[in-house]
């Protein structure tokens, strides 16, 4: 990764979001000052975010900023070994990380700059998908987590805003939990941090234990719910009862939304939110194995049952009392 502090010309330290947001706009930073920022694109909990153009290159490239600057040395030795892990993921459906350094006192990551928009703007302007549609959309995304979590890599912030399409379709998914992980120093050094969304991480992740692929199918299948229904599957008036719920609460029955969602399909989601992680798919190896079963079960109208059929199956799949709902 070469040398690692850079400076942005006329500096940005100690000013308002605001105003670091116009001063970056037009500056030069990163090895032989190859990234110029041109526009801010916009701010999250874990940082802000510019496009800027490497002309070494001829590319747009997108640059995270981290919300929290550090001097910290085991945080800096920590972003430097993450960095070269993530930068290792080979995958057309991932966002391709270029780098990662310091630059006016802030962490930054240099990203793939994917033209397009990200899966829960698409979510809502269309509304819930097609069954079909949205098992592709889930099986492309289990593909590429499939090869990081080959490499150790666990996302950990998987959700509908993670996850872009471009203009040619192309599904992409982004921000690895690394820049939620460094942007809060203390869960670098502390075991049983809770680092994820309300909503979408899984019932371990949420209680602080160790946590594997099966968190990340936990959120894919919080992911597919959503696209097949239209709801989410655990809702709550405050973040607290979304994570209260996410623990205790079993979801609707998803047909209560969309009659469409066949047994097969509501078994599949089943499994994947699955409360605990031992009753999930292992793998998304095997993931995408069901969802293929699935597609040709779907394919070969296998799914055409009658609503007491439906129910009745989904008595044995999920608790007795969320499946006599309705």
């Amino acid at each position: 990764m070469g040398a690692f502090d850079y400076d942005l010309p006329g500096g940005a330290d100690g000013r308002g979001d605001d105003a670091m947001h116009d001063e970056l706009i037009g500056k030069q930073f990163g090895p032989d000052g190859r990234y110029l920022i041109r526009r801010h694109l916009g701010s999250g909990g874990s940082g802000h975010v510019y496009e800027a153009y490497e002309e070494r290159k001829d590319r747009s490239v997108a640059v995270k900023f981290l919300s929290e600057g550090t001097d910290d040395a085991e945080v800096i030795r920590r972003f430097k070994l993450e960095g070269q892990k993530f930068s290792a993921i080979r995958h057309p459906n991932i966002v391709r990380v270029y780098g990662m350094g310091r630059a006016a006192g802030m962490l930054y990551i240099a990203s793939e700059f994917v033209d397009g928009e990200n899966l829960w703007d698409f979510f809502r302007a269309r509304g819930r998908l097609e069954i079909g549609e949205a098992l592709q959309i889930i099986d492309t995304v289990a593909g590429a987590l499939e090869v990081a979590h080959d490499l150790g890599v666990i996302h950990r912030d998987l959700k509908p805003e993670n996850v872009m399409i471009d203009r040619e379709g192309v599904v992409k998914v982004l921000d690895f939990g690394i820049a939620k992980d460094l942007n809060a120093s203390v869960a670098l050094t502390i075991k049983g941090a809770y680092l994820g969304t309300a909503g979408y991480s899984a019932p371990e992740q949420i209680r602080g234990q160790e946590i594997d692929a099966r968190a990340d199918i936990f959120s894919l299948g919080v992911m597919l719910y959503e696209l097949v229904t239209g709801e989410p599957p655990f809702k709550g008036r405050r973040t607290t009862d979304v994570l209260e719920n996410t623990v205790k609460a079993d979801p609707v029955n998803p047909t209560r939304f969309n009659e469409e969602v066949s047994s097969p399909v509501a078994k599949l989601i089943a499994r994947m939110i699955a409360k605990k992680k031992r009753a999930r798919m292992a793998s998304c190896a095997e993931v995408r194995s069901e969802i293929a079963a699935v597609q040709a079960a779907l394919g070969a109208g296998a799914t055409q049952e009658d609503k007491k059929g439906i129910i009745s199956f989904l008595k044995d799949v999920f608790d007795p009392d969320w499946a006599r709902e309705g």
